[in-house]
Order: structure tokens, then C-alpha cells, then sequence
């Protein structure tokens, strides 16, 4: 590579390392939630909310729903779901053996109301509050269906709430909350909200990246993340942004077809099944979800809520009129969501590097590494480690013809050093003249200058796209693979975790050494002393942007490194190889060539 591609790819890897680096480090302390803003009153009626609290939820004698992926904890205090256990998902990684004895439970937040709670709006503008009417157990079928009723007329409305599994997915429920008028009167419209849900952040989403409330309506999706609600001075001041109090959403020229609460690994979303439900959605309201303070301290972000306002309309004595929806709970793998329809695999963000989308990437590392993991026998243990490596493998083998073209480069480059260096000597006061006279030594010996350049351009956007699959992909959660005990998270060695309080990660280690040995088997004959020792600073300081990256693309990139070293020793034996043939067929060639000329001298 001459100075100008050098500088390229220094300039290249620069602006992606600071861009990692930023995206691995930890995020911004979080600040105190602003207070809202007051407001007026709402327009329409609504029913009389009370101030209760959270743990009045949790404390409220409640009922279960249960199949073999998930437990429903209803609550009768205003007939929300207090939390959702996914029984084949555990909460920690002490537990993963046995999920189902401590599973992970979907709304477990401090200060979160129940998911699908009733929330009415606030006078004052600020977060809706809590309405909770009592409800009676009016069915209970075990596995199938629980229906709950109003135990007293609200506003001359008897309310029924049903939740039932859906054949399916076992992950999905279907909810349908009715109303019927019992009163004698006319019951005026009023405005309802319903919670979407809470989810706590993951401990290696340090960005809070994926976690926030989303929503889609058949072409525009949107998102707003919990960091709207923390002050942020950005990447180099692209970004940057103050707190926000809350956000307020309507609707679009389309009505939603459903909205999403998502971390990392996990997503809940409420798909409206008919049309007269969603058409009857005026707003959506983002609202932060403060942790609970130590003695002393002020109130932080941890996570975000949504609340969705319908307005439900006049109902004549003996009307009746309800709300439909689906609610899926549970991991947020993008194959299981595209099943589902309603582009609910949009809920699946892989995020961006800088502007540039890198979705379309991900999303075939998904389905190939699903596919993948589908063909390896077993019981599950190792299995995603091994899918991961012969990932690897196919990428090698796709850029494997690219690469070798550049080995060869390379190795003529190496070469002819010392021509290249007397044409440098002889014009270097010419700089066009030499240029041409370089080329001209290119095109006689079949070297590409460029050759160097063009395998790490494609890399990086390889490596980026799996940056993010990796990720977000929750098939990875806590599977583990020779020691490493969690392929989402950096590898430790278990009962090496850390030395003197510094984390030991091996992978991020190996994956530099195997750079180094590349680098020393890759001929460089442009680059020379302050150049060289610039891509030695590289292969030096990426391994430490890696450090604390998922062990999975850690993984990726020590056997592609692994590879590319077997590759570089088997492309070189075979240009000696055909170096020596051509050495021997030179003679031979010769010697026929003289022979014909004896023979037509006589004749």
C-alpha cells in the first residue's frame, strides 16, 4: 500500500475504534427525572384514578396462568399482570442450569405498575395515574384461559378482562377487555390508558442501546430510547441532547398496529388485532422509570414506560364494545418475531454505525447462525459456540479468493522492493514521472496496489454488522462454549474472573497476538519506521477496545484470524510451488526452442 492507501486505512480504523470504544464504555451517569410540565385537564371524562402504589400490586391476591414457556401473575387489584416468568429463560447465570426454579420475570421493576395496568390521565399533566377497580375471578381454565369481572359497576360499566395463550406461539396471549353499559343512562366517552409493560437494562448494554418503547404502523417505525431521558454530551458532541421530562406520541396518518417495550434480550409487544382498536388510539405516552434512591441520594433513570390512551366512546344502556389485542412476551429473537407478521421483527433494532445501516448484514448473520445452530446435534451445550465458528468459516471462505489476491500482491510487492525503491531515488523530484513508472512496474509484474486495501474495507463492515448481531442476539444469553460461561457477555475463566479487581478476558488477548502474527507474516514493503510502528499502535490498541465486547465476537475474530494464518502459509507454499515449476519448465523451453533452430539451419 502506498502513503495515500495507508492513510485511508489508518483514518478508517481510527473513526471505528473511537466509535466502539464509545459504544463499549459506560454510559453516562444517570440523572435526576426532570418534573413534568402542568397541563390542563383532559377533555373527556374519565374514570377516577387513584394514587396507589406499585408494591399495592404486588401485595394484591392474584391468580395464574400457566404453560410450559411462561407463568402469568394477574393481579384483582385493577386486573393487570403484576409480572410474567418466562420459565425456560432464568434470571441469572447461576441459575441457567435450572430456569424454571428462578425464571426471569418480565415487569420485575421497581416502581413499575402492572403490565397492561389501567392508568387514567393526569390533570396535571404528569404521569398517569393508577386506576385500579377490584376484580372477581369469573373463570379459571388451567393452560387455556383466565377471565376476570369488575366486582362493582365503575361509572355504569361492567369491565371484563381476558387473557388466553394463542396457539401460535407460546409466548403470545391474546387480551380482549370489554365494557358493557348496565346504566339506565347515556355513559359519556372517556379517555383509558393501558401500560405496555417495563423492563429492566442488561448489565452489557451499557448504552442502553436497545432499550426503550417503539412503535410501527405498516411503514414508519419509531423509537424512543431511555436515554431521551438523560442528558448526553453525545460522540464527539454528535448527539447530544438534554433530559427530557416524557414523551407524548400520536398517531400517524396510519394507526399503529402495535407498540413494543424492549431491552437487550427481551421485548414486549402489544398487537392490535382489529382495525376499530387501533383507530381508537389517540396518544402514546413515554414516560422514564425512576430507580429507587439510597439514603441520600436523588432519584436516576433506569428504565422507560408507555402508556396508550384510547378513547372509548359513548355507550347506550346495554351496549357493549371491547379492546383487542396480542401480547408477546418473551426473548427477542428476530426469527420468532418474523413468524408472528405485523413486522413485529422490527422490534428487533440492530442499531447503526455512525448514519450508516447495518441491518440488512444482521439480519442475514441471524438467519444463517439460526440455521446454522439448527444443523449441530446435541443438547444445546457449546452448540452456539460451534454455530459462531462455522460462521467464521463460511465468511473465510466467501472473501478467501479476495484475500489470496492480496496475499500474492503483497508477496510480489515484497519482491521488488528494490526496483520500486530505485524508481523512488531516481524521480523522486518528479512526482508524476514516478507514479507512471510505478505503474508501468505494476502492469509488467501483475501487482495491485490496492490489493492491501480492499480486504479490510470489506471486514469492517463485516465486523460491524456482527458487533451488533452479537449483541443483540438473545439465543446467546448464557450459553456457554469451552470456558466461557456466557457467549453475550466478555469471557471469563470461572474462578479467574479477576486479578488485583482487573477482569481477565482471554479472548480479547488471543485475538491480539493471532493480529500481531498476521501482521508479521503480511508483507509490507511501502510501509517503513514511523508508518510500520503506526499499524503496530493499531494491532495494540484494538485488542484493548475489544476488552469488553460479548466473547462472541471475540470468538469470530481469533478463529478468522486463525484462518487467515493457515490461508497466508498455504498461499505462499503455492507460489513457491509454481515459482519451481516455472523454473523448470524455463529450461526445457529453451532447449526445444534451440533444437528447432539447429534443425532449421541444416534444412
Amino acid at each position: 500500500m502506498d502513503k495515500k492507501n495507508i492513510a485511508i486505512v489508518v483514518g478508517i480504523f481510527v473513526i471505528a475504534s473511537a466509535f466502539f470504544a464509545w459504544n463499549a464504555a459506560s454510559k453516562d451517569p444517570a440523572r435526576p427525572n426532570p418534573p413534568p410540565p402542568a397541563a390542563a385537564a383532559p377533555a373527556t371524562p374519565s374514570p377516577t384514578p387513584t394514587t396507589t402504589a406499585a408494591p399495592v400490586y404486588a401485595a394484591a391476591q392474584g391468580v395464574f396462568l400457566e404453560n410450559n414457556d411462561i407463568r402469568l401473575n394477574i393481579t384483582l387489584n385493577g386486573g393487570g399482570l403484576t409480572n410474567i416468568a418466562l420459565l425456560k429463560h432464568a434470571d441469572t447465570l447461576a441459575h441457567s442450569k435450572n430456569p424454571a426454579a428462578n425464571p426471569w420475570l418480565f415487569n420485575a421493576v421497581d416502581n413499575a405498575v402492572p403490565a397492561l395496568a389501567f392508568r387514567a390521565n393526569n390533570p396535571t399533566g404528569g404521569t398517569p395515574l393508577l386506576w385500579a377497580p377490584e376484580f372477581t375471578l369469573l373463570e379459571n381454565t388451567p393452560g387455556k384461559r383466565v377471565v376476570l369481572a369488575s366486582k362493582n359497576t365503575i361509572n355504569g360499566l361492567r369491565i371484563t378482562r381476558t387473557y388466553a395463550f394463542n396457539s401460535e406461539d407460546p409466548h403470545l396471549i391474546q387480551v380482549k377487555i370489554g365494557f358493557k353499559s348496565v346504566s339506565e343512562n347515556r355513559v359519556p366517552e372517556f379517555s383509558l390508558c393501558l401500560n405496555t409493560g417495563t423492563l429492566p437494562p442488561t448489565e452489557s448494554d451499557t448504552q442502553n442501546l436497545f432499550l426503550g418503547i417503539a412503535t410501527y404502523d405498516g411503514e414508519n417505525f419509531e423509537k424512543t430510547g431511555v436515554s431521551d431521558f438523560v442528558e448526553s454530551s453525545g460522540f464527539l458532541g454528535i448527539g447530544a441532547h438534554p433530559a427530557k421530562a416524557f414523551e407524548s406520541r400520536p398517531p400517524g396518518a396510519a394507526p399503529w398496529k402495535w407498540v413494543s417495550v424492549t431491552n437487550q434480550f427481551f421485548a414486549g409487544i402489544l398487537r392490535f388485532d382489529d382495525k376499530a382498536t387501533a383507530e381508537r388510539i389517540t396518544s402514546l405516552r413515554i414516560s422514564p422509570v425512576t430507580a429507587v434512591p439510597a439514603p441520600g441520594q436523588v432519584p436516576q433513570v433506569r428504565t422507560a414506560t408507555g402508556d396508550i390512551a384510547f378513547l372509548i366512546p359513548a355507550l347506550a344502556p346495554g351496549a357493549e364494545l371491547s379492546l383487542n389485542a396480542t401480547y408477546f412476551v418473551g426473548p427477542r429473537e428476530y426469527t420468532r418475531l418474523a413468524k408472528l407478521g405485523g413486522g413485529q421483527e422490527k422490534a428487533v433494532q440492530f442499531s447503526k454505525f455512525f448514519f450508516i445501516s447495518v441491518d440488512f448484514l444482521c439480519k442475514i448473520f441471524v438467519v444463517v447462525l439460526d440455521w446454522l445452530h439448527w444443523l449441530i446435534p446435541g443438547d444445546g451445550t457449546g452448540t452456539w459456540g460451534f454455530a459462531i465458528i462455522l460462521l467464521t468459516i463460511i465468511i473465510k471462505a466467501l472473501t478467501w479468493p479476495l484475500v489470496t489476491a492480496q496475499q500474492r500482491s503483497a508477496e510480489r510487492m515484497r519482491r521488488f522492493q528494490g526496483p520500486m525503491k530505485e524508481i523512488r531515488e531516481k524521480y523522486k523530484e518528479d512526482q508524476k514521472r514516478m507514479q507512471q513508472e510505478m505503474m508501468k512496474l505494476y502492469q509488467a509484474h501483475k501487482i495491485n496496489p490496492l490489493a492491501g486495501c480492499l480486504p479490510v474495507l470489506i471486514q469492517i463492515p463485516v465486523f460491524t454488522g456482527l458487533f451488533f448481531t452479537f449483541q443483540s442476539l438473545a439465543q446467546l444469553r448464557f450459553q456457554s462454549f469451552l470456558w466461557i460461561p456466557d457467549l453475550s457477555m466478555p469471557d471469563v475463566i470461572p474462578g479467574l474472573e479477576t486479578i488485583g479487581g482487573f477482569p481477565i478476558h482471554i479472548l480479547p488477548l488471543f485475538m491480539g497476538i493471532t493480529m500481531l502474527l498476521n501482521m508479521k507474516l503480511t508483507p509490507m514493503p511501502n510501509v517503513e519506521g514511523q508508518q510500520k510502528m503506526i499499524f503496530y499502535g493499531m494491532m495494540i490498541m484494538f485488542p484493548v477496545i475489544c476488552y469488553g465486547m460479548p466473547s462472541a465476537l471475540m470468538l469470530y475474530y481469533s478463529v478468522q484470524n486463525i484462518l487467515t494464518i493457515i490461508q497466508t502459509f498455504i498461499t505462499r507454499r503455492r507460489m513457491r510451488n509454481e515459482e519451481a515449476a516455472a523454473a523448470i519448465a524455463a529450461p526445457v523451453k529453451t532447449s526445444t526452442g534451440a533444437v528447432a533452430k539447429k534443425k532449421k539451419r541444416r534444412r
